[in-house]
């Protein structure tokens, strides 16, 4: 199970897209919610497109990016004001019934839309999908057994709120490894207001919980946001992965850039490697632990990841 060890280092994942393949269930959500205000029929072309460029960005942001785009067609209603109004064009609403019905919601008639926002509706949606849909990624479970062998301590630090995750946690089977919400940390429900990547905050809390240094800690992430949250909190080694299922085949090497590129950190810094294959991490996150114990007086940027390269089996990345 998670614990806080007497290990030098703390592994903080990032959640959806990293430990569980959540992040595809969740963007089809928030893309069907979306969808009647975009003024297209939903398409599965239109939305991987809205998913490669929403990926791991707040719901908030997206409505109001929505907004926008409706705005500059001239469109007189937000989001919110065309739902409450039930407003939206009658040959979309037509067709997304069914793709609801994929995902195990109710059909949108049902969900009340005179007293239940949009915002809530998402989040009450995307919990229903999840527990229906959500699944660990390949190599999560041998890398979260490795690290309870090897006495290193990890939890989670999310931007995504409770009880998402802990529904998550629940549904693919991965309770026994997070066996309370203590090690669960959400930019999104433990701070008031919410602080979402990449904002260091949620970051530096998982480090505080754990007992850790920032510099002794590492961050596993799959996001921009997430890598910019990661290097704005100082954190010692950040490792991008793009193995899960929301990022296409074709976009792996482009998503993979990105996250080394520190286009989201205030002084950017990117991730220091990026893994196709989750159990890839292992290697390298016993040659940080050693690095260090051994040398306690170095600066984590010291940490040649290249070094590691020769212990990985899958595909990687280097800057």
């Amino acid at each position: 199970m998670a614990n806080i060890t007497d290990s030098k280092t703390s592994v903080l994942f990032d959640f959806d897209g990293t430990l569980c393949d959540s992040e595809t269930p969740a963007m089809e959500v928030a893309y069907i919610e979306l969808a009647p205000y975009l003024g297209v029929p939903p398409t599965p072309e239109t939305m991987l497109e809205f998913i490669r460029a929403n990926a791991g960005k707040a719901f908030e942001f997206m409505i109001e990016a929505a907004d926008e785009e409706r705005k500059s067609k001239n469109e007189t209603e937000t989001c919110e004001e065309s739902r409450a109004n039930k407003s939206e064009p009658k040959d979309i609403m037509s067709v997304i019934n069914p793709w609801r019905e994929k995902l195990g919601l109710k059909p949108l008639a049902e969900t009340n839309p005179g007293s239940v926002s949009l915002l809530t509706l998402q989040k009450e949606d995307t919990l229903v999908a999840l527990g229906n849909l959500c699944r660990p990624v390949d190599g999560c479970l041998e890398v979260l057994q490795s690290l309870n062998n090897n006495g290193l301590s990890y939890c989670i630090a999310t931007t995504s709120g409770k009880p998402r995750v802990p529904v998550c946690v629940d549904a693919a089977n991965i309770r026994n490894y997070f066996p309370t919400d203590d090690f669960i940390h959400s930019g999104e429900s433990d701070f008031t207001p919410p602080r979402f990547k990449p904002a260091p905050d949620v970051y530096m809390k998982a480090a505080n919980a754990q007992g850790k240094a920032y510099e002794d800690c590492v961050a596993v992430e799959d996001s921009g946001s997430g890598v910019g949250s990661a290097a704005n909190a100082k954190l010692g080694l950040i490792v991008g992965y793009v193995g899960a299922g929301h990022i296409a085949e074709a976009a792996k090497d482009e998503h993979a850039k990105m996250l080394m590129s520190g286009g989201r950190s205030e002084n950017g810094r990117g991730a220091a490697i990026v893994l196709r294959n989750l159990q890839d991490l292992l290697p390298i996150v016993y040659a940080f632990e050693k690095f260090r114990k051994d040398s306690p007086d170095s600066k984590p940027s010291d940490f040649n990841v290249a070094d590691c390269v020769g212990s990985i089996g899958g595909q990687h990345w280097l800057p």
